[in-house]
């Protein structure tokens, strides 16, 4: 079947995320950037911070190269792969609420109409790929028919 024009732009962009997931991973475990403008206001752990920090550049690796597998999968229609964006979808969803009840309870509009703008992103990925058309899409291929004539006798020429 033909990749949907919707899939091929979804694997696009998640493999320019895994690109920058991935370049901001290298950065901060190279020194080249501090953890403080990657993730805001770090919290203060005492003895665990280092340990913290190293997690949290480990982590970015490791889901670049998930998001990277994933958009291998999306590009290539893996059904594997649209299961793992919806389950991603529902997180990131999660998050960006989240992130609006904080926006509402700081009394920042602007924060809370970004968030509100990824999380409808996000709600319309789970809700496309979850659909009749993009799930057709992701479906194996039939195996092929059986011949209908019946096999060649030995050393016998095939019938033109």
């Amino acid at each position: 079947m033909i990749r949907p024009r919707a899939v091929t732009l979804l694997a696009v962009l998640v493999l320019l995320l895994a690109i920058s997931n991935l370049s901001t991973g290298i950065l901060l475990i190279t020194g080249k950037l501090s953890p403080e403008k990657v993730f805001g206001q770090v919290p203060d752990l005492g003895d665990m911070q280092q340990n913290f920090e190293q997690t949290m550049k480990v982590m970015i690796i490791l889901f670049s190269v998930v998001g990277a597998a994933v958009a291998f999968g999306l590009w290539t229609l893996r059904n594997w792969a649209r299961t793992t964006t919806r389950v991603f979808s529902v997180l990131g969803l999660l998050g960006a609420l989240i992130q609006m009840i904080q926006a509402f309870t700081l009394s920042d509009p602007i924060s809370f109409v970004v968030y509100a703008i990824i999380g409808g992103a996000y709600y319309w990925v789970y809700f496309y790929l979850g659909q009749a058309p993009a799930r057709a899409a992701f479906k194996p291929p039939p195996p092929p028919a059986p011949s209908t004539q019946p096999p060649a006798a030995p050393g016998a020429d095939p019938p033109s």
